[in-house]
């Protein structure tokens, strides 16, 4: 079963938007997670480094500066960056090219309306210079805070495991996995899998229900691709899949879902809250083995063709930390190696 409702949304669906490395998954963490093997390390530049950062660290009216992009045929626009997606890392179609996002906060409207961001091609920047925030103007931070685009839940029960955050493989899934999380199960040895993790039941977090993570209208089902067996990925694999609209031109997607395990009232259209049992985990689509793929999508209406892309999010009101010693988080960005559950542990 596959359902779309827009010119965005269906383009998650292909091996574009794959979420899983060609090799494996890599634990940042504990060297005890048998299985892992490494996909690669990024190799950042100081200005992808930065950006991919602002997003997440500005809460106030200050803070990070705007800039203003001067564009072939003279077209001027001015706002924060929020994120650099470097083509060349892409594993479909790369090119030396950069795509920068820049953010106005003054755009952001219900949708069809939202402009707030703009997502430029290096191909068509002349020049850019920093300016000063117009007086009033948010963060982009803030202004998610604001009109609550977050995630108010880990999606799973229990205490969820971040294999990879923003990094690695998912910076050459072409745009569409920059700023995303896999989550995973462990035990107190710090495995994921019992026996030698060849079958899709071996793995702890299989079969597990996953819970919307924000409250939205259903945009895209993907229900009947099959599931994987654990292995070398195949980058032509269809992801089981469903994404909400949080709001404007902002998205939640929640990859690699067991085949036919969306519950019939999960339909294009639907109005969820926050905590509907929307799936369970499985190995559908590019992946090498049973994990959870949590992203915050937001929309490039300008684009040609129309696209989505990965963009920063935060988690609001969950317990989050490394080494199984949480705390409550108010907010917060999840990276690799932390736990992350929605009661204490």
């Amino acid at each position: 079963m596959m359902q779309s409702a827009g010119l965005f949304c269906s383009l998650v669906v292909a091996a574009a938007a794959g979420c899983g490395p060609r090799e494996g998954l890599t634990d940042a963490g504990s060297g005890a997670d048998a299985g892992a093997r490494d996909a690669g390390v990024r190799d950042a530049g100081a200005r992808d480094a930065g950006a991919r950062d602002a997003g997440a660290r500005d809460a106030g009216l200050g803070g990070a500066g705007w800039t203003r992009f001067e564009l072939v045929g003279g077209e001027v626009v001015e706002g924060e960056v929020v994120a650099t997606y470097d083509h060349a890392r892409w594993w479909w179609n790369p090119e030396a090219v950069l795509t920068t996002a820049v953010f106005d906060p003054r755009q952001l409207h219900p949708w069809p309306d939202d402009r707030s961001l703009r997502f430029l091609r290096s191909t068509e920047v002349v020049r850019e210079l920093p300016v000063a925030r117009p007086d009033g103007a948010l963060s982009y931070t803030s202004t998610l805070r604001a009109s609550h685009v977050e995630l108010q839940r880990v999606p799973l029960d229990g205490v969820a495991y971040v294999i990879t955050g923003g990094e690695r493989y998912h910076l050459e899934e072409n745009g569409y996995g920059d700023f995303a999380w896999d989550l995973v199960r462990r035990d107190s040895s710090g495995r994921r899998f019992l026996r030698d993790g060849a079958a899709n039941e071996d793995y702890f977090v299989f079969d597990d229900p996953v819970f919307l993570p924000t409250a939205g209208v259903v945009v895209e089902v993907v229900d009947d691709a099959p599931d994987r067996v654990p292995g070398p990925t195949d980058l032509d694999a269809i992801n089981n899949l469903v994404g909400v609209q949080v709001y404007g031109g902002f998205y939640i997607y929640l990859l690699h879902l067991r085949q036919g395990s969306v519950p019939s009232s999960v339909t294009v259209g639907a109005r969820l809250e926050a905590g509907a049992m929307v799936g369970r985990v499985g190995n559908s689509g590019v992946s090498v083995e049973p994990h959870l793929h949590v992203v915050m999508h937001a929309a490039d209406p300008r684009g040609d063709p129309s696209r989505l892309w990965s963009v920063p999010a935060e988690w609001t009101d969950v317990y989050a930390g490394t080494g199984r010693r949480p705390r409550l988080r108010d907010f917060v960005v999840p990276t690799s190696g932390m736990y992350l559950s929605n009661t204490p542990f």
